[in-house]
């Protein structure tokens, strides 16, 4: 082959490519930041909160500055494609920071965290409060431990400027054919990871 890609996540791509020669210091070298994230998934009956093709982001502070309530956005997937849910039902998927989950199991609220979640979207939609609170099945959490590269700490922060040279690796010239991508070259956002793809390309 004339041309490989290296398309993962920037920890596992310098730990895949430290086993080629002359880039094994990529196993000694720091690695940018991960962030976490909790993904919660409700399945419910009946109307959807939500009926549009949106994320549904947390833009409410308290007093103090910080944000009431474990819920950073929702999305409902079955508005998007309806083979998403079971049939006669919806679905909505619930992130919270990685920070918030870890706060939770600090404490030994697990439990506490599901009550918080459903209090707080009956705040955000009190015509489906009962619905919510009663009638929603909590079907699986989830701890995404490395969902995105950290945007401003570490080595790497963010390069909004088109993204990085994908022939580089933690400062590393990549043998002629070889490239990486992901989020971490460029932004961690789905833009970023398609965006260093193009590069890469």
């Amino acid at each position: 082959c004339k041309s490989l890609i290296c398309a993962t996540e920037g920890v596992l791509a310098a730990e895949l490519l430290a086993g080629i020669e002359g880039l094994e210091s990529l196993r000694d070298a720091i690695q940018q930041q991960q962030r976490s994230v909790g993904s919660m998934y409700y399945t419910f009956q009946g109307e959807s909160p939500v009926n549009e093709s949106i994320l549904v982001l947390n833009g409410v502070k308290g007093n103090d500055g910080t944000r009431p309530g474990p819920v950073n956005s929702i999305v409902f997937p079955h508005v998007c494609n309806e083979s998403y849910a079971p049939e006669n039902h919806g679905l909505c998927s619930v992130s919270i920071l990685g920070s918030v989950m870890d706060e939770y199991a600090r404490d030994g609220k697990e439990d506490q965290l599901d009550h918080d979640v459903r209090a707080q979207l009956s705040e955000w939609f009190p015509k489906f409060k009962k619905s919510i609170e009663e009638d929603w099945s909590l079907k699986k959490t989830y701890i995404i431990r490395n969902a995105q590269p950290s945007q401003l700490q570490g080595p790497f922060p963010a390069n909004v400027h088109g993204g990085r040279d994908c022939s580089r690796i933690g400062g590393l010239h990549l043998k002629p054919g070889l490239f990486v991508c992901g989020d971490y070259m460029a932004t961690a956002t789905l833009n970023g990871a398609i965006e260093s793809g193009i590069n890469a390309a």
